[in-house]
């Protein structure tokens, strides 16, 4: 993982760290604290729950010279008052607003707030983008977690091939935390066995609702209507709604159609993602699934299924004999 939070490779005397993506903001966090103290030597570590307690006890900590290491490090979350959340504690805003013209050089301060955005009217939100280093843990992209999984295995010894890796990219569902704890358990399961294999993150990474959904598809594309039917009842019975799972039919029938046809126009996998604004591996299973149907059976089926919504949603009949008739007609297109 690259080193944002070195500045012209040193550490900086202040840091904000905000954004969705909690792994991101730990691993930062755990960085920072790493690096300002190598020794591991915590007397001159602090960390503050400002749920708790006030700004205040994070600059006196700041301004506290360092006992047995070269800095005073100073962890402090979460900073809600740089966002525009409520706080649950009023803080002293204007001496931090002071303390960042001239934080202390022996002091590493990291504030950090796992928010989408900043609050950018705040004189003190522009004061510390100005002076401090600002890290945005935000969403990342499929390649950036494609390296990051690569960098992972081949770090600890083992190899992974491309299918396996965007397999588990799109099972956790493109979160870089998800993404980290089913590696770990991935390369725990390998042991010494050198290659992580794609039946390896089909037998112990869990599937999401959309991959059942593929997974159902592939069923009724096969005319295989028992374990199609098993898998709905399997579904129903963790609590997922008739129409909720119509619904990515329907997204999944219509993925196939204009993947189908952006594909007999020319285009690759990749732009037709962006096109279609789906995950790049969503759309070569859409693609290959797309291969065993004409254009006029994918019209067909997405006509059967809004069909069957407008009978749910207008009382025309059961929900479940509708949805279970609609399978049925779906498997013998």
């Amino acid at each position: 993982m690259k080193t944002p939070w070195l500045v012209n490779g040193k550490l900086a005397n202040l840091y904000l760290l905000y954004g969705t993506e909690r792994h991101l903001l730990e691993e930062w966090e755990r960085e920072i604290v790493k690096a300002a103290l190598p020794d591991g030597e915590r007397f001159d570590y602090m960390k503050i729950d400002l749920n708790d307690q006030p700004l205040d006890a994070v600059l006196d900590e700041a301004e506290t010279v360092p006992f047995l290491s070269d800095y005073r490090v100073v962890v402090a979350k979460p900073a809600t008052f740089l966002t525009g959340a409520k706080d649950k504690k009023t803080h002293n805003v204007d001496r931090l607003a002071e303390y960042v013209l001239q934080p202390a050089d022996y002091a590493v301060v990291v504030l950090i707030v796992e928010a989408e955005k900043l609050d950018e009217r705040k004189k003190i939100v522009k004061r510390l983008k100005d002076r401090a280093t600002v890290l945005e843990a935000k969403k990342p992209t499929p390649e950036e977690l494609f390296r990051f999984t690569m960098d992972t295995v081949n770090d600890k010894g083992y190899r992974m091939e491309r299918p396996a890796i965007e397999r588990l990219i799109f099972l956790t569902g493109e979160m870089w935390g998800t993404l980290a704890h089913e590696l770990d358990k991935l390369m725990l399961y390998a042991g010494d066995h050198p290659t992580i294999e794609l039946a390896d993150v089909d037998l112990l990474v869990p599937r999401t609702l959309e991959d059942n959904v593929f997974q159902l598809t592939d069923y009724l594309m096969k005319r295989q209507l028992e374990p199609a039917i098993r898998l709905i009842r399997d579904l129903e019975k963790q609590g997922q709604e008739i129409l909720a799972l119509l619904g990515l039919m329907a997204r999944q029938y219509r993925m196939m159609l204009l993947s189908k046809r952006l594909a007999e126009q020319g285009y690759g996998e990749r732009q037709i993602a962006s096109k279609v604004g789906a995950h790049p591996y969503a759309i070569k299973l859409a693609l290959q699934s797309g291969k065993r149907f004409t254009f006029a059976q994918l019209e067909q089926a997405l006509i059967a299924i809004t069909t069957t919504d407008e009978g749910m949603k207008t009382g025309r009949g059961d929900k479940r004999i509708l949805f279970d008739s609609l399978i049925v007609r779906l498997a013998t297109l």
